[in-house]
Formats: C-alpha cells, sequence, structure tokens
C-alpha cells in the first residue's frame, strides 16, 4: 500500500501517536514501519496476545518498563574475542534480565493469559548471571570493591594513601610560613596528582612540581616535593586499580559470552515486551478494544470514533459493509460528517490490519482486505499542475486500476468540481464498476441523480449524515436507509436571505432534481414518523411492564396480609383447644377411680381431639402453606464467613437445621443469625501457606502476593496470614499488591495504617517491588 492512501486516512499520524507510547527507540521506528498483515492467521493469533496484555496490565499490575534497554548491539561484543562490556552495558543488561525474569514468574503464578505465556515459553531466565553481575555494579553503575579480594584490598590502599595525602597537605596549611604563599586551602587534581593553588609571588617558598596556571596566571598549581613520593605511589594503584577491574570485566563478558543465546533472547523478549505494552497502554487510554477479524471482506463498525477527535466531542458511528450489500452510498450536506464517516472507516480498518485496538466496540468486525484505497478531499497537484478535477479522477484511476474483490475503496464526493450532468454520470459508471466486481466501498455524493440511482439499486445501500435544519447545524449522526437532503435554500433561507431569490433559484432546479429532492423528503418523514412511533411503541411497552409489577407486588401484599390474619386466628384457636385438651386431660386423670364417669370424659377428649383435627384442616384449606424447601447448607461448624449485615468476619460455632440458623461469635460478641446473613469465604487453593493446627506451629512465607484479589478478599487473607506469621516469629514482611488501578493497593495501605499486628510499613526499595510491594515490620 503507498504512502498516499496512509497519509489521507491519517494512519501514518496514527503511527506518531503510538510510538509516543514505547520507551526504546527501536520500537519507535518498528511502529513507523508498521503495514498491515499479509497472513489473517498471524494477525488473529498476534490480537490474541495483545488481548491477554491488555487484561495483564489492568488486572495484574502489567510490567515495570523504566530501565528497558535495547542491547542487541551491545550484545556484538560477545564476537570478538578480548572485547569486555563496559559497567554501563552491564547494568543495561542486568536491567533487563531483572525486567523478564519478574514478568515471567508473574506469568507463571497467574493460571491465566495462555497466549501471552505461549509467546515467551521458550525463553529461560539466566538468574547466576543477574547474581555475577549484581555482585560487581552497584545501581550507581560503578565496580563495586567486593567484585574481587584484590580490588578491594587496592581500594583499600588507597584510601589509606589519600588520607596520608590529605594530613600532609593539611600540615602545610596550618604552618604559618605557608600560609601567605598559599591561594586557598584545597586540594585540586591536575594531571591526576594533588596539587595546591599558590600565588605566582609565592611560588618560591614552596618547593615543588608546577603542573598548571591560572587563567589569569595569577595562580599557579604545585605539587610540593614531600607529597610526590605518595602522588606516585597513588599514580601506581590507580594503574593496578584499572586492570584489576578489567579483568573483572573480561571474567563477566566470558560468562555472558557462554550464555549469549539465552541472553539475547531475553533482549529481543524485552523489546517485544515494550512493544506489547505500548500497544495495550495506548488501548487503555483511548478505550480501544480487540475486534474480530474477519476472512469474508465483510467491515462492521460498532460505535466507531476518530481517534483525533475529541472524546468529549466526538459522535460514534455504526455502519456496515459486504453483509447485504456491498456499496454505502452517504449524502447529507458540508461539514455534516460524510468526510470523518469515510476516515473512520478506513483509519480503522488500516488500524486492526496492522494489529492495532481500534476505538470502537469490542463486537466490532474487520474484514481482512488486501489493501485501502481512499480519495478524500481536495488533493489539488501542485507540481503536476493538474486541477481539483484532474487530480480527482488521477487517483480514481489509480484506485480502478489496483482494486480487486478483497478491496476497501472510500470515495469523498466522487464526481465532484466538473459539470453536475456529466459528474452524475461518471460517478454512477464508477459505482458500477465497483459493484460489478463485488468491491466493497464507502461514497459520498451531492447529485440528487446519484442518490436516486442508489436508493432504486437493490446492491446498493444509501445513508445520510442527519441535519438539523431548525438549528442549521449537523447531528454528525449517520442514518442507514435514508438518503440526505440538499438543504442549500433551506439554510439560505433561514440566514435570511430573501424570497423572490429562493423562489427564483426554484425555478432554475429540474423537474427531475425536484422529484428526486421530494422522493427523500417523503422517505426522510417517513422514517421520522416510524422513529417517534417505534419510541412511544418503547415508551408503552416501558409503562405497561411497570403497570404489571406494580399490580402484581400489590396482589402479592394483599394475599401476604390475608394470610398473616387467617393465619393468626387459626393459632389463637389451636392454643385454645390445646389449653382445653390439657384441662380436659387432667379431669380424666382425677377421675380414674370414678368408674361410671370414665366413659364420659374420654368421649369428652375425644370431641376435642375431633374439632383440633377440624380446626387443622379448615386452616390448611384458607392459609396458604409455603411448601418448606429442604436448603443446602454449605456452611461447616469452625468455619470462618462474612456477616453481611454486621460487615465483619465471624467463627460458626452451632448451626440450627431446623430453623436454618447458625450461632456465630464475631470477636467477644455471640449471636445467632439467619444462614442467609452469612457469606462462605473460599479461598484459593494456590494462595494457601498452610493448613491452621493447634499441636504444631503453621509453616509461612515472608512474602504473600495478592494481585489479582478484590479489596475485602485480599484484607481478610491479609489478617489471616499475619496471625500465622507472628506464630512463626517474622518481624518483617512483604504485602504484593502490585500497582494496576491503585484500588488494591490504597485498600491494603488503608488496612495497615489500622491494622494491629503492624508496627510501621514502608513501600519496597530497589529490588523489593518498588510501589508494588509494601515492607511490614510487625510487632
Amino acid at each position: 500500500m503507498n504512502t498516499h492512501n496512509y497519509n489521507i486516512l491519517e494512519f501514518n499520524k496514527l503511527k506518531d501517536s503510538l510510538s509516543e507510547y514505547m520507551v526504546i527507540e527501536k520500537n519507535k521506528e518498528r511502529v513507523e514501519e508498521l503495514e498491515i498483515y499479509k497472513d489473517i492467521n498471524s494477525l488473529r493469533k498476534d490480537f490474541e496476545i495483545v488481548r491477554d496484555f491488555i487484561d495483564f496490565s489492568k488486572y495484574d499490575g502489567g510490567i515495570e518498563t523504566a530501565g528497558m534497554k535495547d542491547t542487541i548491539e551491545i550484545l556484538k561484543k560477545c564476537d570478538l574475542m578480548g572485547m569486555y562490556f563496559e559497567p554501563e552495558e552491564l547494568y543495561d543488561i542486568n536491567q533487563n534480565l531483572r525486567l523478564f525474569r519478574l514478568f515471567k514468574n508473574r506469568l507463571e503464578d497467574l493460571d491465566k493469559y495462555r497466549e501471552l505465556k505461549g509467546k515467551f515459553v521458550s525463553v529461560s531466565v539466566v538468574k547466576f548471571i543477574e547474581d555475577i553481575i549484581n555482585k560487581t555494579i552497584d545501581n550507581e553503575k560503578k565496580i563495586q570493591d567486593e567484585a574481587s579480594l584484590d580490588l578491594r584490598d587496592i581500594r583499600a590502599q588507597k584510601k589509606l594513601l589519600s588520607a596520608n595525602i590529605k594530613r600532609k597537605f593539611d600540615d602545610m596549611f596550618s604552618n604559618e610560613t605557608y600560609s601567605k604563599a598559599i591561594q586557598e586551602k584545597i586540594i585540586t587534581i591536575r594531571d591526576g596528582r594533588s596539587v595546591i593553588p599558590v600565588k605566582l609571588d609565592f611560588k618560591g617558598l614552596i618547593k615543588g612540581i608546577e603542573h598548571d596556571r591560572s587563567s589569569s596566571g595569577q595562580t599557579v598549581f604545585i605539587e610540593p616535593l614531600s607529597i610526590v613520593s605518595l602522588n606516585n605511589k597513588m599514580r601506581e594503584l590507580e594503574a593496578r586499580e584499572r586492570e584489576e577491574i578489567r579483568k573483572i570485566l573480561l571474567r563477566i563478558t566470558d560468562q555472558i559470552r557462554m550464555n549469549v543465546e539465552d541472553v539475547r533472547k531475553i533482549g529481543e523478549s524485552v523489546l517485544e515486551l515494550d512493544f506489547l505494552n505500548g500497544k495495550s497502554k495506548y488501548a487503555i487510554d483511548n478505550n480501544c478494544t480487540i475486534p474480530e477479524i474477519n476472512a469474508r471482506e465483510q467491515l462492521s463498525i460498532v460505535e466507531g470514533r476518530h481517534p483525533f477527535i475529541e472524546k468529549e466531542k466526538v459522535v460514534p458511528l455504526t455502519f456496515e459493509i459486504g453483509r447485504k450489500y456491498n456499496t454505502l452510498l452517504i449524502t447529507g450536506p458540508n461539514t455534516g460528517g460524510k468526510t470523518v464517516a469515510l476516515k473512520v472507516a478506513g483509519l480503522l480498518t488500516l488500524m486492526a490490519l496492522a494489529g492495532i485496538p481500534i476505538p470502537a466496540k469490542e463486537n466490532s468486525s474487520i474484514g481482512f482486505f488486501s489493501g485501502v484505497y481512499a480519495d478524500i478531499g481536495d488533493e489539488q497537484s501542485i507540481e503536476q499542475s493538474l486541477s481539483s478535477f484532474s487530480a480527482h479522477l488521477k487517483n480514481v484511476q489509480d484506485i480502478l486500476s489496483n482494486v480487486t474483490k478483497n478491496s476497501l475503496v472510500l470515495l469523498d464526493e466522487l464526481g465532484s468540481g466538473t459539470d453536475p450532468v456529466e459528474g452524475s454520470a461518471f460517478a454512477m459508471a464508477v459505482i458500477d464498476f465497483l459493484k460489478d466486481r463485488k468491491v466493497k466501498s464507502m461514497i459520498t455524493t451531492h447529485y440528487s441523480e446519484v442518490k436516486a440511482y442508489g436508493y432504486n439499486e437493490e446492491e446498493i445501500e444509501t445513508a445520510s449524515m442527519e441535519f438539523n435544519s431548525d438549528t442549521l447545524s449537523p447531528t454528525y449522526r449517520l442514518l442507514i436507509g435514508i438518503p440526505g437532503e440538499s438543504n442549500a435554500l433551506t439554510i439560505a433561507k433561514r440566514l435570511g436571505v430573501c424570497d423572490e431569490v429562493i423562489e427564483k433559484a426554484k425555478t432554475y432546479i429540474s423537474d427531475e432534481n425536484k422529484k428526486v429532492e421530494k422522493m427523500i423528503s417523503n422517505i426522510k418523514d417517513k422514517a421520522d414518523e416510524l422513529e417517534a412511533m417505534q419510541v412511544e411503541v418503547n415508551r408503552l411497552k416501558e409503562k405497561a411492564k411497570k403497570d404489571q409489577e406494580e399490580y402484581e407486588e400489590k396482589l402479592r401484599q394483599l394475599e401476604a396480609e390475608k394470610n398473616s390474619i387467617l393465619k393468626e386466628a387459626y393459632e389463637k384457636a389451636d392454643t385454645m383447644i390445646k389449653d382445653m385438651q390439657n384441662k380436659a386431660a387432667a379431669l380424666v386423670k382425677k377421675l380414674q377411680s370414678e368408674e361410671n364417669k370414665k366413659d364420659d370424659m374420654k368421649n369428652v377428649q375425644k370431641s376435642l381431639n375431633m374439632l383440633r383435627t377440624s380446626l387443622d384442616q379448615e386452616k390448611k384449606a384458607n392459609v396458604e402453606q409455603k411448601p418448606k424447601v429442604a436448603r443446602k447448607i454449605d456452611i461447616k461448624e469452625g468455619e470462618k464467613v462474612l456477616v453481611l449485615s454486621l460487615k465483619q468476619y465471624a467463627v460458626v460455632l452451632k448451626i440450627n437445621t431446623s430453623k436454618e440458623t447458625a450461632f456465630i461469635q464475631a470477636g467477644i460478641l455471640k449471636l445467632e443469625v439467619p444462614l442467609d446473613d452469612l457469606k462462605k469465604i473460599v479461598e484459593k487453593k494456590e494462595k494457601v501457606y498452610g493448613a491452621a493446627s493447634t499441636s504444631s506451629r503453621t509453616s509461612v512465607k515472608p512474602k504473600i502476593d495478592l494481585r489479582g484479589k478484590m479489596v475485602e478478599e485480599a484484607i481478610y487473607e491479609l489478617e489471616s496470614y499475619f496471625d500465622r506469621a507472628m506464630m512463626n516469629g517474622y518481624k518483617e514482611v512483604q504485602v504484593v499488591h502490585g500497582n494496576g488501578t491503585g484500588a488494591l493497593r490504597k485498600g491494603i495501605v488503608e488496612y495497615l495504617k489500622k491494622c494491629r499486628y503492624v508496627k510501621e510499613f514502608r513501600f519496597g526499595g530497589q529490588g523489593e517491588g518498588g510501589v508494588g510491594c509494601s515492607v511490614v515490620t510487625l510487632k
């Protein structure tokens, strides 16, 4: 695809925006060279990896990009024997090794992101190289004293010698004989030797070697004779130090040379991580999604937005091509958004085909087009002295010469710039050419003949950019199936042009054009009427639904009240019967000795039982008895649960299955609550650090990883972890919460401020996870 189409559709400008998200310079260049994919499977695969990385960035902290470097070039030193890496280069290599190791370990801890894992599964970490460099290079990119025993000894000697030199100079500074000769009581370095500034007039007073003079010539820098031997010794030690450092760097370089392929793969992986991270950050910042890539040359944009129009001002566009029709003909007034619609279609297609997430809904679908061709706007060629229409024709001809069934063509104001009759004929001929070859195309036009032609052809769908003639402004809404009106005379009349001119203008409009505009006006009126009717139907549906819900609620309340009243009455009657039965039983017992009345008492008791049975039957017939469903209780005694009404954790002491309640203890509070008020806490198996035991201490690690959890779940797990950590005698532990959106980190920090276990806490330093980890000192 040539750069002409990229420039027209602002794809090159889009690449400039994306490149700003890249940390490594080589990736900025890679973005600038992006082209559309040649293989659909490769594109789909890469999009799945980007999807994983976006989720990884959103929900699992993403990666640390600070310190990422391109180490591929410097690794070429391994190809030449005798070459060695400088400390700064070793530091950069080490940064890449560390970043990749942390990233890969994080992925292995997470049971997801299959595509992202698969991309780096064959790349091995080389922790031992990290350890070697860490023991040699400090954070200031300097060689550490402990890099070797010889280096440590040399630097210790230098330190003692430096103190001896300073003491010698201090003796001179305090000597009154020399004080008037010394310009300033400071020690400076000239040619690698320690000297003092001496006034020119007194230079003969201090015996020594002159090394330099000030720019004014009034000060000379002299190395006193008493210092010369010490300076010689210092120069000797410095030479030995440089040689020892060279040997150290050669040894480390040899270690890297033996593992250069692994180190090179990690360097390439870091480049790829930066590229993926840049795409993901761009997608998150601009609300972009991964569209479906179809192999049927179908384009379906759902709420697509132009990335260079402010989010607050842009009106999302929804349209499709290639399923029911191959040509979409858009009409409407100037500045109504037709050109933006074409650019949205073209730019979003190019973005998707180049593997970049698009600013549209996720259910958008982009066809795997082999090329996107566009002729948009007035692009008069000054160099070739072409008129606007000639340049327009040349672009169209170039497009028609290259298009295939697998192309997407975007033509703005087709046929404009010449006589309307010929322009209309030319536009319709081009549309026929594209339609016959089943090329997917979006075309804008002002011509009434073209509008009518498009409306009458089965394989062409018409659309328009909505225009509000009352406010004389476009709404930027794309109306599919409705051709647009020409609003020139309407706008002129509303702006105050006299009626005489307006009426005269109407007489010059041909009868055919009047018929077309009348047809369009009628279609639009019908569409507006249908839309209004649809709104009214939806309103009535909502009202009917709401009325039905209110009726059902009132009916339920009445049934409940009726049921409650009947139930209360029967319960009172039942109580009375029971009381009478008890009295009758007592009377029977009392009169058991009276044989002649025994049968009478039994008859009384029998009658009362019959009366109670009758009442029970009547109660069942009149009072609604809700079927009692056996509840499946998945909460066990001794488990820790969340009491929803109290918003507090508690331990289950006992469960009453008949009443569906539980006795719980929350702190010092013991109470009975319904089972519905309890929420079982399910702990993830992989995060369990050891089963609780009353007989032995629990094995627990000095670090807990809470990334990916909700704040409430994380705090519960952290509280349990602190219990076990203190039982194991830990004084300091690490709490890993990640960066992410900041919600988890903020929630944990607030908890740590109030936690009874915590003496103090801080964010992690270098090598401890930074602000993604809190280091906690326990009481």
